[in-house]
């Protein structure tokens, strides 16, 4: 049985972005994060590194081996120039990124729990217990500049 091989070449794209001017993208790679300048015109794409997105990887192994590859399930940042065909840069394993124009704030909860305990020596054991929360916000660090 054949497939139509125009659908299997068609990448699936996450997310697309260009932009007009140049801008500096921190990228999130469980390697360590990093942070790349990407020229004005240079569009960007977001997907699996396999374009076709498989499902089955295809070095062989029948209804046996029916388990994706990791290259196959794994996310790609791709920078293309101007023309579709013109690939600058592809970057595999990475979780996100973000134009480091858009600031962020991480936000954590700060949790302070006491216990006391009062024994009276003679069998009465009284507790006493407290807890604090506290919200707290924090700029993510900027390591790069």
């Amino acid at each position: 049985m054949a497939s139509d091989p125009s659908v299997e070449e068609q990448e699936v794209i996450l997310d697309e972005s260009v932009s007009s001017e140049a801008r500096r993208i921190r990228v999130y790679d469980s390697k360590g994060d990093f942070v790349i300048d990407v020229p004005a015109g240079t569009r960007m794409t977001f997907g699996y590194f396999n374009p076709a997105s498989p499902k089955f990887d295809s070095r062989g192994g029948g209804a046996w081996n029916d388990q994706p590859s990791a290259v196959a399930r794994a996310s790609a940042l791709r920078l293309y120039g101007p023309g579709k065909d013109n690939q600058l840069a592809c970057f595999l394993g990475v979780k996100g990124f973000r134009d480091e124009a858009i600031k962020l704030t991480r936000l954590s909860q700060r949790v302070v729990i006491e216990t006391n305990l009062n024994d009276d020596g003679e069998g009465n054991i009284e507790h006493a217990f407290k807890q604090q929360r506290q919200l707290v916000a924090s700029p993510e660090p900027d390591t790069y500049s």
